[in-house]
């Protein structure tokens, strides 16, 4: 049997568990009985179907190149998502960059794409401003890099103020965590701070706070006509 085959049963089994609760005591116990019996053909269990609801959804960081150590403004960024939709993120290297995989139910981990594409082009643009903002500063080309990194952190730790954490059940963190285990070989994230440090380095984390006032996304949020990826929509505390 195919894996196309097998989840087609899985549907089936849904549809006849959905049934099983109809009013009609006939049809309902009729449907009862050919779902456990296809269970016990395919050796499904109760948990199996539930884990159908659940999705590992992979997608560019645009922020890290593969193989490189994770900017800890990466990190909290990742944080923040799985605050706001009580998904898992993951890391992992892809063709050029580092991928980011997020683990949840399915519907929240497709609004995760979205919403990771577009905090992380936000967030791309603000530290290129930034960069820009302190061309006066004389120091070290890396000097500055590593300030506009503490920028991000701000950037992110602000944004991250706006949110309203999703409420997960303890059965959905469960399911989460069991697909992560049957997928992935999980090992600590190497992470890299900026480097950077004293009354410049908090400026700029400052700033970066600052920075985060027009950028509130909303969880149900879509492209506009063009697809363009706004900076005003909202996500949590108005």
């Amino acid at each position: 049997m195919t894996e196309d085959q097998r989840n087609k049963l899985i549907e089936r089994i849904k549809r006849l568990l959905a049934l099983s609760k109809s009013p009609n005591e006939h049809e309902a116990a009729a449907a009862m009985s050919k779902a456990q019996e296809l269970m016990r053909e395919l050796s499904i269990t109760e948990e199996d179907l539930e884990l159908t609801d659940f999705a590992t959804v992979r997608t560019d960081t645009l922020l890290v190149k593969s193989g490189h150590k994770l900017p800890v403004y990466v990190s909290d960024l990742a944080c923040l998502m799985e605050t706001a939709f009580g998904v898992e993120c993951i890391f992992s290297d892809g063709q050029r960059n580092k991928d980011v995989i997020f683990v949840g139910t399915k519907s929240k981990t497709e609004i995760c794409v979205y919403t990771w594409t577009v905090l992380a082009r936000i967030l791309k643009t603000k530290m290129a401003e930034y960069k820009f903002s302190i061309t006066h500063l004389k120091c070290s080309p890396g000097k500055k890099a590593a300030l506009a990194e503490e920028y991000c952190e701000g950037w992110v730790s602000g944004v991250r103020q706006n949110i309203v954490p999703d409420t997960v059940s303890q059965r959905e963190s469960e399911l989460t965590k069991k697909l992560i285990n049957m997928k992935f070989k999980i090992k600590p994230a190497d992470l890299r701070g900026s480097g950077a440090s004293g009354d410049e380095a908090n400026d700029a984390y400052f700033q970066g706070i600052q920075a985060r006032e027009n950028t509130r996304l909303h969880q149900g949020m879509q492209a506009d006509k063009r697809g363009t990826l706004s900076e005003t929509r909202y996500l949590g505390r108005a």
